[in-house]
């Protein structure tokens, strides 16, 4: 039996679901950059402060 039926959904949702994948890690990332020194500080000063 040929069956020759589009595998349009299942790429469609495929597609969708790694745009979504890369929408998240590029809000991360974007987070990360304007957010990052204000982190580094925290963590810094939280470390140093179990030196102490």
């Amino acid at each position: 039996m040929n069956n020759d039926a589009p595998t349009y959904p299942r790429t469609l949702i495929a597609t969708v679901a790694a745009g979504c994948v890369l929408l998240l890690a590029g809000a991360a990332f974007a987070g990360w950059i304007v957010q990052g020194p204000e982190m580094f500080l925290a963590m810094a000063e939280n470390g140093l402060s179990w030196c102490f």
